[in-house]
């Protein structure tokens, strides 16, 4: 498989910067790329085809990662290989962003020189790469907005920058900043949830997709031992689940540094971290014999006598033993609803009609463990009477600090082989939305 080119642009339709690998490269795949890009013509998928250019791109960070071949070639690969690029060029540069690219721009070219060779890979990963890179990352303090960009160049007026979070700080740095850094490692659980509730309360769908992440800072190459709950299993192929106080993962995946003693109940992972941001362990789970809902929802879709408008009432109440916070639930109303009367039971709550997409946003800032909140909408209506099969359904987004829904937790991490320093250890658990759907009728 041979790579024509690989291109990074923006939002903006600027391109940051082109690499061609092939004598066959030309700037006419770029332009097309940018004109669909403008037209909004490109697909959802992250792949598309133009004559005999095949172009795959991700999106990371408002940046599109663009690679095209001449050939038709396997999207999964390409893919893979834009998203290990995006994952070097964050540990070279700290930050991926616009701002931070036109900095380092000639790190990022001494990047893309090594990281493909007429079109085929050669050095994928940070510790490959680093002893062939020769500039030193620019530090990017913030991401100026275009206003204040031409503020500052027109006015001379200088933004104060606020210091640049250890996690967005450069993995490989010059001797100086290296010995500024601090010895420190971060691991994340964070888990998506995907949901469908139906109209009575119960439950249709129940899914919960993990991901343990790993930032190395370490100085040298220490090794790891992380030890997770005991009653941790995985029922691979296994239809039929046993109620209990196991956390029963359906499948487990876990990276190529890691070593576990028994993949059937990983308790124990021993793990030679490289350098930089990676994912060590991924799982599902599914089925409320696994896991339960964070939330319990009553809702009621009624028309109001002698009136051509209807009353709509959710009821929320947190299942959560932490505050879940930045909730907002969005469900859809008929076009001929004009306006809408509403009843919050909290001034920290608010709520819109959004008449261009047909919708009404309920927005919590937070909702405390165990807690209930209620809202009522009256929805104003100009024509005919209204049907309660066109209210609705209400998708949810919500984060949860401090708590994962499937049980999963990290007893301990254990940096061996390293008697210099004490280094530091970071450890969040993060439970987000990914798809959380609540029927109405």
């Amino acid at each position: 498989m041979k790579v024509d080119e690989i291109f990074i642009v923006s939002e903006r339709l600027v391109t940051i910067v082109h690499k061609c690998y092939t004598l066959s490269c030309n700037n006419s795949a770029r332009d097309i790329f940018l004109e669909k890009l403008k037209k909004g013509e490109h697909q959802t998928l992250p792949y598309f085809t133009d004559g005999n250019t095949w172009f795959h791109f991700i999106k990371r960070e408002k940046l599109y990662f663009v690679a095209t071949t001449n050939k038709d070639t396997s999207p999964i690969l390409v893919i893979e290989i834009l998203t290990r690029l995006y994952h070097v060029i964050k540990d070279f540069c700290g930050v991926v962003s616009e701002d931070s690219l036109h900095e380092n721009l000639l790190l990022v070219m001494e990047v893309l020189n090594e990281f493909m060779d007429f079109g085929l890979v050669q050095l994928s990963t940070t510790e490959k790469l680093q002893p062939h890179i020769q500039s030193t990352p620019v530090l990017t303090r913030f991401n100026r907005q275009p206003t204040q960009d031409i503020t500052s160049r027109v006015f001379g007026i200088e933004k104060k920058s606020l210091p640049t979070p250890v996690t967005d700080t450069p993995v490989i740095s010059s001797s100086v900043i290296k010995d500024k850094r601090k010895n420190e490692i971060f691991v994340d659980l964070i888990e998506r949830v995907t949901g469908v509730i139906n109209a009575d309360g119960s439950i249709s769908r129940l899914e919960v997709n993990g991901a343990m992440k790993v930032k190395n800072f370490l100085h040298g190459s220490p090794q790891l031992k992380i030890i997770l709950n005991d009653n941790v299993i995985v029922q691979r192929n296994s239809r039929i689940k046993a109620y209990g106080d196991n956390v029963q993962l359906d499948t487990c995946v876990f990276h190529e540094s890691a070593k576990v003693d028994n993949p059937d109940s990983p308790q124990v992972l021993t793990v030679y971290p490289h350098i930089g941001e990676f994912t060590l362990m991924s799982y599902s789970v599914s089925g409320e014999s696994s896991i339960t809902s964070p939330f319990h929802f009553v809702s009621s879709v009624q028309p109001i006598e002698q009136s051509r408008d209807m009353m709509v009432t959710l009821r929320i109440k947190s299942r959560l033993a932490v505050p879940c916070v930045n909730v907002r639930l969005k469900f859809g109303v008929p076009r001929s609803v004009s306006n809408i009367s509403q009843h919050l039971d909290s001034p920290d709550q608010s709520a819109a009609l959004e008449k261009n997409d047909g919708t009404i946003l309920w927005t919590l800032k937070t909702l405390p463990p165990q807690a209930e909140s209620v809202a009522q909408f009256r929805l104003i209506n100009q024509s005919g009477p209204l049907n309660r099969e066109d209210v609705g359904p209400v998708r949810m987004k919500f984060e949860v600090s401090g708590c994962l829904l499937s049980g999963m937790k990290i007893k301990t991490v254990k940096v061996l082989n390293q008697e210099q320093t004490t280094p530091q250890k970071w450890l969040r658990y993060i439970t987000v939305s990914d798809s959380f759907l609540v029927k109405l009728v």
